[in-house]
């Protein structure tokens, strides 16, 4: 009995040193915080910014200068402020490259200043499911605080701020995490960081190391590429009553192509009703599934953007009219502004017009967001619906969706002040494509005199004795510097 008690002792005695030691790791030298100014414009008055912010995360040393940390922290910044463990300096810094479509950003000290003492932490291999990870963030005295967290799920998942699929580890942790960029520890090395964190349930989500070593990878080899797109829209192929129409024998394979973007790679070789059996290799199954050799089943979207880069060639097995055959698709990095609707999730300023108190404008993804979180139910359902079904394909490569965001009132628009996300179809009896288009009649016709609405039988009209005084008036009173907003070509 007393050896079985002294060996439980030593036992005890062990693992106390253990975990001693793995919370002895000083790490205060591989994580700084980072707090970020910002300031964004307005889009629902778009020639005015909205109020400064302030916000702070934190970011993880990988160079001598260079920061990673998450690209919504540093969006719209105006200033980047670094801090080290214990310390109340602030270090002046800068974005080398920040790319919305990963949630990624590099940061670099401004030139003129050091962050010393600060050392490089090295990315670690791929954790797996149910692997345990060390977190780390500042506490309310700036030393760090360390947590322990499990990776309970792997999944391809939208980014928490922006519609791009990517590789997410969900953490479940004992330690309320208190900014984005937080870092995972496992082995020393850098697991990932936390893009969002959810107090009620205790979870959050990770951006994983093997997507952060494809971002820098990329970033340090420039030009930068990007992440990749396959450029077509799927569904999954279950019903059997549809898999025998394709003539797909299989019972566990292929997913259904339902469209292709315009300009993508896969405009070119893949066609509506293709199904598609196997992706670089790798058997597809009916839900859009594979067996990845490091995660496990897993998206077959990771195949894409996770295992190869913009300009590969990809080989795929297909169906085609009932008859099996291979095709080869070029991935392509999604360019936002080609898209019917584009996201400008990074509140780039947008072009507009302001005209006897109609504001003109084209929608965008941001537009509709800043209706809140049920911005769906808050929105015209008619514009809804155009950026739930048809925001990637335009029917043309220059169209966009032209909207008569709100009026301004003002005696010459009095009947009107009512209309609101109202799409545009002609101006001064000209049809239009985008915003370009009215720029375009403004040069020629000097003013706009009429606005055709989708939705009416009636156009607008505005009187053109009253336009002037009109456009004065309103530009004083709301504070607008320039009625009129187009960006320089280099910017287009």
């Amino acid at each position: 009995m007393k050896m079985l008690l002294t060996c439980f002792v030593i036992f005890l005695s062990v693992a106390q040193c253990f975990a001693q030691t793995q919370a002895q790791v000083d790490y205060s030298k591989n994580i700084v915080q980072v707090t970020v100014t910002f300031q964004e414009y307005d889009p629902f008055l778009p020639w005015q910014k909205k109020n400064t912010g302030v916000k702070s995360g934190y970011g993880v040393v990988v160079g001598p200068y260079e920061i990673i940390t998450t690209e919504n922290l540093v969006r719209n910044n105006t200033l980047i402020e670094l801090r080290k463990s214990g310390s109340g300096e602030k270090i002046p810094a800068t974005v080398v490259l920040a790319d919305e479509q990963a949630n990624l950003a590099l940061i670099k000290i401004s030139d003129g200043s050091d962050l010393q003492g600060v050392f490089p932490l090295q990315l670690s291999d791929n954790v797996t499911r149910n692997g345990d990870v060390t977190m780390l963030q500042f506490d309310e005295t700036a030393q760090i605080q360390h947590g322990k967290a499990q990776v309970v799920q792997l999944s391809m998942k939208p980014l928490p701020y922006a519609p791009y699929p990517t590789l997410t580890f969900t953490i479940l942790t004992d330690l309320n995490i208190n900014g984005e960029g937080s870092a995972a520890i496992r082995d020393g090395k850098l697991s990932g960081i936390v893009m969002s964190y959810d107090r009620s349930t205790r979870t959050g989500s990770m951006m994983p190391a093997i997507t952060i070593k494809h971002f820098l990878a990329d970033v340090m080899q420039p030009p930068y590429k990007g992440f990749a797109s396959a450029g077509f829209v799927w569904t999954f192929l279950v019903d059997p009553a549809k898999r025998k129409y394709f003539n797909v024998n299989s019972h566990n394979k292929g997913i259904l192509v339902l469209d292709t973007m315009p300009g993508s790679g896969a405009s070119e070789t893949l066609q509506s009703n293709d199904v598609i059996l196997e992706w670089d290799g790798y058997s597809i199954d009916n839900l859009g599934f594979y067996e990845d050799p490091d995660f496990g089943r897993l998206s077959f979207i990771y195949l894409v953007m996770g295992r190869r880069s913009p300009g590969d060639v990809i080989p795929a097995k297909i169906i085609r009219n009932g008859k099996q055959t291979e095709v080869t698709v070029k991935l392509t990095r999604r360019i936002d502004r080609d898209a019917l609707v584009p996201e400008n999730i990074t509140h780039q300023r947008d072009e507009y017009i302001v005209e006897g108190g109609f504001i003109i404008r084209e929608l965008t993804g941001a537009y509709l967001s800043s209706y809140g979180q049920d911005w769906r139910r808050n929105v015209d359902p008619r514009i809804v619906n155009i950026y739930l079904t048809k925001k990637n394909h335009p029917d043309k490569n220059d169209e966009k969706v032209l909207i008569l965001a709100g009026v301004l009132p003002n005696p010459i628009n009095i009947g009107y002040q009512q209309f609101r996300d109202d799409v545009i179809t002609k101006i001064n009896g000209k049809p239009v494509n985008n915003i370009t288009d009215v720029f375009n009649i403004l040069k020629k016709d000097g003013s706009i005199q009429r606005v055709t609405i989708k939705s009416m039988d009636v156009d607008l009209i505005l009187d053109q004795t009253m336009l002037t005084d009109a456009n004065d008036e309103l530009a004083g009173l709301y504070r607008i510097p320039n009625l009129r907003y187009q960006r320089p070509l280099s910017q287009q």
